[in-house]
């Protein structure tokens, strides 16, 4: 069990089954990269890159691997069917799954964990010693008793004889966990309390000591110098008394049986809705920001209030708020969220593309946008921020599950099988499995109870997002954007507006109704707001005729005319402050009584001052329904450009350089020893680190310090004074004594860490 073991049969694979595992563990191929097949074994067994691939395998596998780790060097197929009560085929199986992520190998027929992996799964056997080793201490009396009471015939056998015939007994592991099953409540309790216990023995065995003695009467606990003592296999048997389920296979799941047409029909459709209702709500977050709280994030109230705005479902609005986040369109700017700089180059993308953009980034979410509650009576996370869940995986666990047209629902009633490391109870697994049921069918990836052609393609190809767009564009084609200019001065759009006509309606018109079809009005505000930015009513006339399907409605283009007319007729001169016009208007203004608070008075006849600010000044004559323009000290207009805002572009760091399978293998060919190549400046960092965090090994140490003299991000799983552990994104920038000064993404601010509290170091992927 020793890495040398593990690299030797790493070195031993051929091209095509060590590029098929490479393929499966993706975080190994992160630079800096495995050199030799020794770095390659000890990077498969640090404890972040076990726990993503753990994350995949099924509860058979699962259970396999413990028994693995039960049966310790003697895991030999044979030997794990006949503790699991298994079929050898059933255990070859799916040792197979786990032997093709890199979970265990085949040594001499015999089965083998990673180091770190067998310590976490038989750490509750807690290291404990054979009966042969502790019954050389025992009396020959104790042992005769222990022998007899697992049914075997001590009649003449002499302390060796002893040794060997419970050594025998106990070696059954299925027989002694059926003694446990038996055994009363109280005894049950205690056997838990000792397995529990960092020693193998638990207290002094006295005459009085109930439940200790009633595991003695049985055989099961020696005692040693009066010290109870419970053998490894035992340990082995109190595990497997434990399991409610071994080896069941795979669950049948029954097929959907839903009509083809009907599920491409319903997937494309949702397709659409969806990357409509996450474009309306980038293109409203860029005209004005989304109010964020304090602590950061999108409250309750402001999620209601942008719900009713846009026509979006609230329950949908926290979906498309998430997952536009994670795909790197919206981020925070000074006041609020806002599209980040790789919106517009999104926007401007074909369907195919935006939606695999937005899928990608879904089915990579570790929490479920629809559900981010992970503990009863928590106070909300807001979205977009982030949530340490583990509904990600289940997710992912139950798309796989149903790929070839089953029931998605019926596979969620399995998801036990399919993911048994989520550790939810009854109550939120439900709510885990439905909220993942219900965002896929938000996004097309499921239609009808079935997994659809985008599904599959997501599925095929969930981290190559051009390639996705181009497998999926077929089935998204563009869809045409019809305008509908009313006489009742409303603008009805069905379909999805691009770019220049949402920027044309939100600079002369007013949203009243969002969804499939949208409903926006024109108003003298809104056409006089078109002027103030620029637009003249030639242009914005132009416009509106060649986005409409019918002739410009008269009361539309009256009002454009009429508006135009009077726009400029008063103008405010910079002066803090003039107002110019006739005598006529200047008289009329200074006898407003709304106007009162500028506090204007006449300068000359066609002049009036105010002691306010123009802006001030303007926004008073256009709350009096004066149509003003603002002008500079020399008399030029102002053009009062509308600002669209965007926030900085959303990063959880700098994106390392990742090597392709085939390339790690042809280095690894190359250089299978892997004599490592390392800067002076990088050794010396290397060695710091290890001074002050013994615990962490070579290639996480070589992660850490990559990063720190190339740049770069790693994760970190990191316990503070608290004894909390989190898990971080981070960019380490300097070592300060035993600190290691860095960026970290999940505060968004520089943060202190001691080294010595790291526990773990992984590619940021």
């Amino acid at each position: 069990m020793e890495t040398g073991t593990f690299a030797e049969y790493l070195s031993e694979l051929d091209e095509a089954s060590l590029t098929a595992l490479l393929l499966r563990r993706p975080d190994v191929l992160v630079e800096p990269v495995p050199r030799g097949f020794a770095g390659l074994a000890q990077r498969l067994s640090g404890a972040a890159s076990l726990a993503a691939a753990l994350r995949e395998v099924d509860r058979d596998a699962v259970v396999v691997g413990q028994a693995i780790a039960a049966l310790d060097a003697s895991a030999t197929v044979p030997k794990v069917a006949r503790l699991l009560g298994a079929s050898e085929a059933a255990v070859q199986s799916a040792a197979a799954e786990l032997v093709s992520r890199g979970l265990a190998w085949i040594s001499s027929g015999t089965l083998f964990l990673p180091e770190s992996l067998r310590a976490h799964w038989s750490e509750s056997l807690g290291g404990r010693r054979p009966v042969a080793q502790i019954a050389k201490t025992v009396l020959a009396d104790d042992l005769r008793v222990a022998v007899a009471a697992l049914g075997g015939d001590v009649d003449g056998l002499r302390k060796p004889e002893l040794i060997a015939r419970l050594s025998e007994l106990m070696a059954d592991a299925r027989a002694m966990a059926e003694v446990v099953a038996a055994l009363p409540k109280s005894a049950r309790r205690r056997l838990h309390e000792i397995l529990r216990s960092r020693h193998g023995y638990f207290g002094h065995l006295r005459a009085d000591n109930g439940p200790t003695a009633l595991l003695v009467a049985y055989g099961l606990v020696l005692p040693l110098n009066g010290n109870p003592e419970l053998p490894h296999e035992i340990a082995v048997a109190a595990w497997l008394a434990e399991r409610e389920f071994l080896l069941t296979g795979r669950p049948e799941v029954p097929a959907a049986g839903a009509d083809e047409a009907v599920i491409r029909t319903s997937a494309q459709a949702a397709a659409q809705e969806a990357l409509l209702g996450i474009t309306t709500l980038l293109d409203d977050a860029g005209s004005k920001p989304l109010v964020a709280l304090k602590k950061g994030g999108i409250g309750a109230r402001e999620r209601t209030r942008l719900a009713g705005r846009l026509s979006i479902p609230e329950s949908v609005l926290a979906v498309w708020i998430d997952v536009a986040h994670a795909a790197g369109l919206l981020g925070v700017t000074g006041s609020g969220y806002a599209p980040t700089p790789a919106y517009p180059a999104w926007r401007a993308a074909g369907p195919g593309m935006r939606w695999a953009t937005v899928a990608s980034a879904w089915l990579a979410l570790e929490h479920a946008p629809s559900n981010r509650e992970e503990i009863k009576g928590d106070k909300e996370v807001p979205p977009p921020l982030p949530v340490r869940s583990r509904a990600g995986m289940m997710r992912r666990a139950l798309l796989s599950a149903a790929r070839s047209g089953e029931s998605m629902s019926a596979a969620g009633r399995e998801i036990d099988w399919f993911c048994p490391l989520h550790g939810y109870e009854d109550g939120q697994r439900a709510d885990k499995v439905a909220a993942a049921l219900r965002e896929a069918e938000l996004l097309g990836v499921i239609a009808a109870d079935t997994l659809t052609q985008l599904g599959e393609h997501l599925l095929a190809v969930p981290d190559a997002v051009e390639e996705l767009a181009s497998r999926c564009a077929p089935m998204l084609p563009e869809v045409a954007c019809s305008v509908i200019l009313q006489s009742d001065l409303t603008a009805v759009v069905a379909g999805e507006p691009s770019l220049a006509l949402s920027r044309l309606l939100t600079a002369a018109a007013v949203s009243e109704a969002r969804g499939a079809a949208g409903v926006w009005r024109f108003s003298p505000a809104s056409v006089r707001a078109a002027f103030d930015a620029g637009w003249d009513s030639d242009e914005l006339l132009g416009e509106l005729r060649a986005i409409s399907e019918r002739e410009l409605p008269q009361p539309l283009e009256y009002l454009i005319t009429d508006v135009a007319r009077r726009h400029g007729h008063v103008r405010v001169r910079g002066t803090r402050c003039c107002v110019v016009a006739d005598e006529a208007t200047i008289t009329e203004i200074l006898h407003t009584r709304s106007l009162r608070a500028l506090r204007l008075g006449r300068l000359a006849p066609t002049v009036a001052s105010s002691s306010a600010e123009p802006g001030d000044v303007l926004a008073g004559l256009r709350a009096a329904g004066l149509a003003p323009v603002a002008e500079d000290e020399t008399g030029t207009v102002i053009v009062e450009s509308r600002r669209e805002h965007q926030a900085s572009q959303v990063s959880s760091g700098s994106a390392r350089a990742r090597l392709t399978p085939v390339e790690l293998v042809e280095r690894l060919a190359a250089d299978p020893v892997g004599e490592p190549v390392m800067s002076a400046a990088t050794t010396d960092t290397l060695e710091v680190l290890a001074q002050y965090n013994r615990n962490l090994d070579d290639a996480e140490l070589a992660l850490l310090a990559d990063a720190l003299e190339n740049g770069g991000d790693v994760r970190i799983v990191y316990r503070d004074k608290n004894g909390t552990r989190t898990i971080r994104d981070i960019q380490p920038e300097n070592i300060y004594d035993r600190w290691l000064e860095s960026w970290c993404y999940l505060r968004d601010a520089e943060r202190e860490f001691t080294i010595a509290n790291i526990e773990s170091v992984s590619p940021a992927l």
